[in-house]
């Protein structure tokens, strides 16, 4: 083997590391703090890039809300501004690192990023950006220090309305999340002004990173984060809603004619809406909580169908057709055609979010799970004597 030929090796060699790097340290996240546990209202905001000159600013508004949150400081930046990192100090907040200069491995020599990690104070560190080089997580190690990602991005660097923005995190937050966002743009305090008082009507708590539950992500906890950005894109291409963004709301739906099969009453085609669990948050709930949970979703989804009479039905399918009985639903069974695949589905979110095998699959038969837009107005809208105190 000659010279180039082996220079060609290594080259492959060193661009394959890097690249399993970043797939498995920054879009998995593997043994990395992501977020917490779904049933939990507690989330934690965190800002990067900071001390800056909207530093003073965002405090007031953590303050204004009652809100804790955690500083991820760029060393060089907090030198020049140790006021501001007292500030900081003073009002509580948790402070950690984001590296000394603020730029990302790939762009750095191993030596360079040993450097960036130890000049970084704090027991957390969240590389630049989030990028990865074979070494980032030896370094932290070595340096005592654990790498913390996130699980929702403000996107606040883009140049979109405030409000587009917030609506997004609202749609993706859940119990134990890691919000990240920015000390330094100046549409981060629009976001805030708007995302603060949200959260705060939802139920959600804002603390610290180190008052979360928080756990280094598994090989299937990672498969989950790398879900995550399917859902998305799921999200967008289909139109899916929300029509509530309680910390234990736990639907989203697909409006759509009804695939079928045919139901009593309800033939092919109806307009109806597809449930799609938050998977995620149910698979840390206790049975009571989710049931509450349901009952409450239920209320929302009130308003909603009130505001589309177009809408005949919820449906799903589920091998829990008896729990779903108790809440109203009825069932219906699938076809010999979507019984594989309903199957395929199950097992597959029964492991990746609880990290079960499906043994029902072999017992239970698959059902299409459905509840009528009369049954949930009579049973989960507001009653009589209800609507009359409003009255008065």
């Amino acid at each position: 083997m000659d010279a180039a030929t082996l220079v060609g090796s290594f080259a492959g060699l060193v661009l394959l590391a890097y690249a399993l790097a970043e797939i498995l340290g920054r879009w998995m996240g593997l043994g990395a703090l992501v977020w917490g546990n779904r049933a939990d209202p507690r989330i934690a905001l965190t800002f990067d890039d900071g001390p800056s000159e909207q530093t003073e600013a965002i405090l007031k508004l953590l303050e204004k809300y009652r809100a804790n949150a955690t500083f991820f400081l760029t060393g060089q930046r907090a030198e020049q501004r140790p006021e501001l990192v007292e500030k900081i100090r003073q009002a509580g907040h948790q402070i950690e690192a984001h590296g000394y200069w603020h730029r990302p491995a790939i762009l750095m020599a191993p030596w360079t990023e040993w450097v960036q990690i130890r000049k970084s104070p704090g027991k957390l560190y969240r590389p630049p950006w989030g990028i990865h080089s074979p070494f980032t997580h030896l370094f932290a190690r070595l340096h005592g220090k654990q790498i913390a990602l996130w699980d929702v991005e403000s996107q606040d660097w883009l140049n979109r309305h405030a409000e587009q923005l917030v609506h997004r995190m609202m749609f993706y937050v859940k119990g134990g999340s890691v919000l990240l966002l920015h000390d330094g743009p100046k549409l981060t305090l629009e976001v805030l002004e708007i995302l603060l008082p949200r959260l705060v009507e939802n139920g959600y708590q804002m603390v610290r990173m180190d008052e979360l539950d928080l756990k280094p992500l598994g090989p299937r906890q990672g498969l989950i984060r790398v879900n995550q950005g399917h859902e998305e894109r799921y999200d967008r291409r289909v139109g899916s809603i929300k029509v509530g963004h309680r910390y234990n709301h736990i639907m989203r739906l697909e409006l759509q004619p009804y695939p079928g099969p045919n139901l009593p009453g309800y033939p092919k085609g109806t307009p109806c809406a597809h449930i799609h669990f938050e998977s995620a948050r149910m698979a840390d709930m206790t049975t009571m909580q989710v049931l509450r949970a349901f009952r409450e979703t239920f209320k929302e989804i009130v308003q909603f169908l009130e505001e589309h009479p177009e809408v005949k039905f919820l449906f799903g399918y589920s091998y829990l057709g008896q729990g779903a009985r108790t809440l109203g639903f009825q069932t219906h069974p699938v076809p010999k055609a979507l019984e594989l695949q309903s199957k395929l589905t199950t097992a597959w979110f029964a492991w990746l979010y609880r990290g079960e095998v499906a043994r029902h699959l072999f017992s239970a038969p698959a059902e299409v799970v459905y509840i009528t837009r009369e049954t949930i107005l009579s049973k989960y809208g507001p009653k009589p004597e209800a609507q009359q105190q409003q009255t008065k």
